[in-house]
C-alpha cells in the first residue's frame, strides 16, 4: 500500500511539473508572436501602405492583423482607443482635424507641430516620408484647353461669367467638413459652390467621376494615377489653398518603447517613397488591377527593404 501511494505520488508531481513546463512554454510562444494590429483608410494609397508596413513587420518576427476603416476620423479613434497600434497619417489631417489648429503650409513646421502635439498623449510620429498626399482641383484636359483653364483662378473666373453653363462638382464626404475643405477653398479663392452643384462620392471614384463627365470639376488627390490615364489634369493652386499632406506612421509610445525594433523598418521606407513611386504604386492597383499585397512586395524588394525569397 505504501509503494502504491508512493507511485501515485511521483506520478502527481511529475504531471504537476509537466503543466508546468506547458504553460512556460505557451507564455515564450505568445511573446515570440505578438500581433501588431495595423489599419489603414479606404483608399489605394492606405492599403499599399498598410500592406507594406505589414510584410515588413512580419520580416521582424511580428504577426499581423490589418483593418480597413471608413475615414479619418474614425481611424483615429480606433487608434485613440487602442483598437489599433500603428497606421500611416498625413499631417494636416491630423493638424486639422485632430488638433483643430488650422492647416500648415510649411511642410516641416506642419510635421513637427502634430508630432509635439501628439507626443502628449503617447502618440509617437515616426520619420515622415517626402511624399505629398495632398488634394487638388481636376478636370478633364480637353475642357481646360477648351476653355483656357490652367488655374484655380482661371476656374472661378469661368464660373463667374454669367453666359457659362453652372458646373457641376465631386468632392467626398471629409471635405465638406473639414477645416481645410471646400469652405477654406471658397474663401481663399472668392467664390462659392450651390449646394445642387455639389456631388459626395467615394474618394475611389471622385476621378471617374470626371472621366465620364458627371461632374466637370472635382477635389480629388493629386497622387490618383488614374489622373493621367483618364486625360485629366490638375489646376494650378495659384494662392496655395491646398496644403501639404506628408505621410508618417504613426505608433503607440508603448509599442514603441517595448519593442523598439520596428522603427528602423518603418522608417527607411518613409525616406524611400516618392509622389512618382506612390503615383506608380497606384496606377498597378487601381489601372492595371494587380494584387495590392504583390504590388507592395515588389516595391519592398525593389528597395531592398524585404528580401527577394
Amino acid at each position: 500500500m505504501r509503494r502504491f501511494l508512493l507511485i501515485i505520488g511521483c506520478l502527481t508531481f511529475l504531471i504537476s511539473c509537466q503543466s508546468k513546463e506547458e504553460i512556460k512554454q505557451k507564455d515564450a510562444t505568445e511573446s515570440a508572436h505578438l500581433t501588431i494590429k495595423l489599419g489603414s483608410k479606404a483608399f489605394t494609397e492606405q492599403y499599399l501602405l498598410m500592406k507594406m508596413t505589414a510584410l515588413l513587420l512580419m520580416e521582424e518576427g511580428f504577426d499581423i492583423d490589418e483593418m480597413r476603416f471608413l475615414d479619418s476620423p474614425s481611424i483615429r479613434d480606433a487608434f485613440e482607443n487602442k483598437v489599433i497600434d500603428l497606421y500611416w497619417e498625413y499631417t494636416n489631417t491630423a493638424k486639422t482635424i485632430y488638433h483643430k489648429s488650422g492647416p500648415g503650409y510649411d511642410s516641416l513646421k506642419a510635421y513637427e507641430s502634430v508630432k509635439k502635439e501628439d507626443e502628449k498623449n503617447d502618440i509617437i510620429w515616426l520619420e515622415k516620408s517626402d511624399f505629398n498626399s495632398s488634394w487638388g482641383l481636376i478636370m478633364k484636359e480637353s475642357f481646360a484647353k477648351q476653355h483656357q483653364l490652367d488655374s484655380v483662378s482661371d476656374l472661378v473666373t469661368y464660373m463667374s461669367n454669367q453666359e457659362h453653363p453652372s458646373l457641376k462638382m465631386a468632392t467626398n464626404d471629409e471635405y465638406l467638413i473639414r477645416e481645410d475643405g471646400l469652405s477654406h477653398l471658397e474663401d481663399v479663392y472668392q467664390f462659392s459652390v450651390n449646394k445642387d452643384q455639389l456631388l459626395a462620392v467615394d474618394s475611389e471614384l471622385l476621378s471617374l467621376a470626371v472621366k465620364e463627365s458627371r461632374v466637370q470639376v472635382a477635389v480629388g488627390m493629386i497622387t490618383d494615377s488614374r489622373i493621367k490615364d483618364y486625360h485629366l489634369i490638375v489646376l494650378e493652386d495659384n494662392r496655395k489653398a491646398f496644403p501639404p499632406y506628408d505621410a508618417a506612421p504613426v505608433v503607440q509610445r508603448k509599442m514603441i518603447e517595448q519593442y523598439p525594433e520596428i522603427q528602423e523598418p518603418l522608417e527607411k521606407l518613409s525616406a524611400s517613397i516618392t509622389n512618382e513611386e506612390m503615383i506608380g504604386l497606384n496606377y498597378r492597383v487601381d489601372v492595371l488591377h494587380q494584387d495590392v499585397g504583390k504590388v507592395a512586395k515588389a516595391f519592398l524588394q525593389d528597395q531592398g527593404l524585404l528580401r527577394v525569397e
